[in-house]
């Protein structure tokens, strides 16, 4: 079960790309069940007893989902442009200045996938999320050791080591029938302290340091400090990309746990959504946002809004109900029903997606828009699909009408081979021109969810 599979081996190409989606939604479902596989602490990432289903969904004190025993993003980045440390050698030195070094409590350093480390809690391309409770949802990045160890190894942590215009771009490891390529999985964690323990067990869970915005520093050399404070932490959303020899724009895949928003059967009839209450405007008399400017939330942050002020997020995009027999929808139930009796019954996925045509480029510059949001065709080559609207509500909660592959392809075009951590966090001494669209692009119109 702890193993992967390349996604086109068996199945061949279709005419209509819906057909292939079974596929694509059983090869996320194999990623996401081989990520959470229980590891040892001293195995970095190896499973542990890959061959016995019954260990799965387990974890103690010793055994955690293998993803967590990953590099950390900020593990792989230095802030300072020096070589990161091998991949079973700590990172030397402690980020939480207020905690003991070997505190074995995981650190939740990174609060923004695209900043650079506490100081912020905001989404891509918009800003905090805040529960229902009131708690800003935190974010994280990690990569497997194939990726780890191809920016390690070619010095692409520090921009002066790309390659010079004109020379093979970076390509990261690709995983075939016999070989792993490279993974990045987005983690987001809601706190977990005003919920009722009796609804803990609905999450996977873990004890926790959260590093506090607004009390990071630059230390001499480079490196940053926060203080840090502990926080039950439950995962709310999940993001897999796996790059793939048959799919070199990868293959996207987004998990989401069932109560985000109160629109799941099994949610008890007394627990409160994590992002939604149908009683929001009522309670708190906060007007609808205008749903030209972010039909995703009744409430939009501005960047630096820290309201702790709960949002009402909804969904613009239903879980797909397509092919008839083998939908997303059905797959789930079916993935549900095999990991009954684990905390990961708990958890759906969103949707994935991939390339029709794989060897198609991308269409448009650098600078151009990326499409979907504005109506614009998008911008990403390969004609994914879907081409639009694959998004999770924990993550890209003001932006779902874009995609996985469509938002990645601006780090692409940076030449950092659809990873945005390569192309934010790689270590330069002079300012570089950031591939993101300016906040000033044009608002995103509204349409109907395919």
């Amino acid at each position: 079960m702890a193993t992967f599979r390349a996604p086109c081996r068996r199945f061949p190409f279709s005419a209509f790309p819906i057909d292939t989606r079974p596929m694509f939604d059983t090869f996320a479902w194999q990623n996401f069940i081989a990520v959470m596989w229980p590891s040892l602490a001293d195995r970095h990432g190896e499973p542990f007893q890959p061959d016995d289903p019954s260990v799965f969904g387990k974890y103690d004190a010793r055994l955690a989902p293998a993803w967590m025993r990953w590099k950390t993003a900020f593990d792989l980045y230095p802030q300072n442009g020096s070589k990161p440390p091998a991949w079973d050698q700590p990172n030397g030195y402690a980020v939480c200045r207020n905690v003991p070094a070997d505190d074995p409590r995981p650190r939740l350093d990174m609060t923004s996938e695209f900043g650079s480390i506490a100081d912020e809690i905001d989404e891509a391309f918009a800003g905090p999320l805040p529960d229902q409770t009131g708690y800003f949802t935190r974010f994280e990045v990690r990569v497997n050791r194939v990726e780890y160890d191809y920016v390690r190894s070619n010095g692409y942590y520090n921009r002066s080591n790309w390659p010079a215009s004109g020379q093979p771009p970076i390509n990261f490891p690709a995983s075939s029938a016999d070989t792993l390529g490279a993974i990045e999985v987005k983690a987001a964690w809601r706190n977990l302290a005003k919920v009722p323990t009796k609804f803990h067990s609905r999450f996977f869970a873990i004890d926790a340091l959260a590093a506090k915005p607004g009390t990071c520093k630059t230390e001499s050399g480079g490196r940053t400090t926060c203080d840090c404070e502990p926080m039950k932490a439950g995962l709310v959303g999940f993001h897999i990309s796996h790059k793939t020899a048959d799919f070199p724009q990868w293959v996207w895949s987004t998990f989401e746990q069932v109560d985000n928003l109160g629109e799941d059967l099994t949610t008890p009839k007394d627990m409160q959504a994590s992002y939604y209450d149908p009683e929001l405007y009522k309670k708190l008399k906060i007007p609808r946002a205008n749903p030209a400017d972010h039909p995703g939330a009744s409430r939009v942050p501005g960047p630096s809004d820290y309201d702790p002020t709960p949002i009402n997020v909804v969904r613009l995009s239903a879980i797909p109900s397509t092919p008839a027999g083998n939908s997303t929808t059905e797959i789930n139930a079916r993935y549900r029903q095999l990991l009954k009796g684990t905390v990961w019954e708990n958890y759906v996925l969103i949707g994935t997606q991939w390339s029709t045509a794989p060897s198609v480029p991308p269409t448009t510059p650098l600078n151009d828009d990326f499409g979907c949001e504005d109506g614009t065709p998008p911008a990403q080559g390969g004609l994914a699909f879907p081409q639009c609207q694959v998004s999770n509500v924990t993550m890209e909660t003001y932006h779902q009408y874009d995609s996985c592959q469509n938002c990645h392809q601006g780090a692409q075009r940076s030449g950092a081979d659809f990873s945005w951590i390569l192309a934010l966090r790689a270590w330069s001494p002079q300012p570089v021109a950031s591939p993101i669209r300016s906040p000033d692009r044009p608002k995103p119109a509204v349409r109907k969810p395919d």
